[in-house]
């Protein structure tokens, strides 16, 4: 009570007299439950480490961007020790990636024991794995980045981007040609009529799920570009999606079929944005006209 009532009084200074009663009572008590569940840390408390990215699976030949479901990462320490998880739900980030995870974290304290479940910074650092990690029970391998993190002391809030891949092919619930997930990305659920073109881009809604495009962005196409002479020979470019496949046909004239244009080549891998193809068979023809395939 000799440290409570120095405290006491000095804020009780700045009250009415004629309150001083009920102040002084809730004071007290404040003080009281303040000290009384005041955390204690085995170590300092540093600013989270930050990892976000993308979750993203291949259905139907289209890639497709998950926005729903629960993501766990198990961490363990290198040196030995019990892991831990971290959960966060999946969501959709400005249209560019599935999550944000903070990984809390402190640096040690002399004399006391880490604090479980958390990461240590440390120099030299200590190094950590992502043991494993799920969406809804389901494993999701690492995109581009190594399992283990070793975090010093002059990482501390430091970001990561961290994309994930589902291994495991997402259905077609209702059977409509749309993949599931790709409907909950877009519509938000499983609602989604194929042979609709909501923003009047003239895709309907199963042609931009084969091109991987996004059905609600009228600037988001799949269509050539240019075609041109490049001396003897022509170049034909068209917009491209990540992880897809095309082929190029040719007609000598329009009013071919578009089922009689002839394949001239197929397996091209894409590169986004653009892809090119060079006809390097088009000498003593004044004319061709394309057609580019998303190819399964």
């Amino acid at each position: 009570m000799k440290i409570l009532q120095p405290l006491l009084y000095l804020a009780l200074r700045n009250f009415p007299a004629t309150r001083l009663g009920v102040h002084r009572g809730v004071m007290v008590a404040l003080l009281g439950s303040a000290s009384a569940t005041l955390p204690v840390h085995a170590g300092i408390p540093e600013p989270d480490l930050v990892w976000y990215g993308r979750v993203l699976t291949t259905s139907g030949g289209a890639t497709v961007r998950l926005t729903t479901g629960t993501l766990v990462w198990q961490i363990e320490p290198l040196a030995g020790g019990p892991p831990w998880t971290v959960t966060t739900q999946l969501t959709n980030i400005n249209d560019q990636f599935s999550f944000v995870l903070r990984i809390p974290c402190e640096s040690p304290e002399p004399g006391f024991v880490a604090t479980p479940n958390l990461v240590t910074l440390t120099t030299p650092a200590t190094g950590y794995r992502r043991r494993t990690v799920t969406l809804n029970g389901q494993p999701l391998a690492l995109s581009g980045v190594a399992d283990q993190f070793a975090p010093s002391l002059t990482d501390r809030g430091r970001t990561e981007r961290i994309d994930l891949t589902l291994g495991t092919v997402l259905g077609d619930s209702d059977g409509d040609g749309l993949d599931d997930a790709w409907e909950q990305q877009f519509f938000g659920g499983l609602g989604a009529n194929p042979n609709d073109d909501p923003d009047g881009d003239g895709l309907n809604n199963l042609r931009e799920f084969r091109a991987g495009t996004n059905p609600t962005d009228a600037q988001s196409l799949f269509e050539i570009l240019e075609v041109n002479r490049a001396g003897a020979n022509l170049r034909v470019r068209w917009s491209s999606q990540p992880n897809h496949t095309y082929r190029v046909r040719r007609s000598a004239t329009l009013r071919t079929a578009a089922a009689d244009y002839q394949v001239i080549a197929s397996g091209i891998t894409a590169t986004p944005p653009l892809n090119e193809f060079l006809d390097t068979t088009t000498a003593g023809s004044a004319q061709f006209f394309y057609i580019i395939e998303v190819q399964p």
